[in-house]
């Protein structure tokens, strides 16, 4: 798995900007047209932007051509593996060079994305210096820094683990985040909140 590999190395900038879900294609960090169009609108320097998935190692590899089946089989590995010493070990490497590549961390976790937070995260990676908007969150508990909540009333996913959310978005499934505009505006103020703080 792509989580294995070594760290990526980034260049510093006061703020980083990324998605963190599980991977669809654990060989591939590659983000799909639907989160790069995300990103891309999202009102912050360019630089600050990561556009690949946690780990955040680039790859020839293509997230699109993988089939929601294997997609969604990928994912259930991943959060039931989140916390084993192996998989935990590699995922703080990698959480630990991205934190250590800029003052503030902004991230846009979805799904399993939080367990896998929750497992990288190490004492020294600061809380106060990380942003967390969950999308449909799927963890064990919330994560240590702070964190906006968002889920759909139709996420039947995400209700298993988290009864009390900061915002409940009508008519919205565990698939529909990142095409809805609702999301993306409340995305958008939560970064302009922790961009107006650096």
């Amino acid at each position: 798995m792509i989580i294995d590999h070594p760290p990526a190395s980034l260049p510093y900038t006061p703020v980083k900007v990324a998605f963190l879900t599980g991977l669809s294609n654990p060989e591939c960090c590659s983000l799909s047209r639907t989160y790069q169009q995300f990103m891309s609108e999202l009102r912050c320097p360019e630089s600050w932007k990561i556009y690949l998935n946690f780990p955040y190692i680039p790859s020839a590899e293509d997230e699109e051509k993988v089939s929601l089946l294997n997609a969604s089989m990928s994912n259930v590995r991943q959060f039931l593996g989140a916390n084993s010493p192996l998989y935990r070990a590699s995922a703080q490497r990698h959480l630990t060079s991205v934190f250590a590549s800029a003052d503030v961390l902004f991230l846009v976790v979805g799904s399993c994305g939080l367990e896998i937070l929750n497992q990288a995260w190490t004492e020294a990676i600061a809380p106060d210096r990380v942003s967390v908007v969950a999308l449909g969150p799927v963890a064990r508990q919330p994560p240590a820094a702070s964190c906006l909540l968002i889920q759909g009333t139709h996420d039947y996913i995400s209700r298993l683990f988290f009864r009390t959310v900061d915002v409940r978005l009508p008519d919205m499934g565990h698939m529909d985040y990142v095409t809805d505009r609702r999301v993306f505006d409340l995305v958008s103020r939560s970064l302009w909140h922790r961009l107006s703080t650096v």
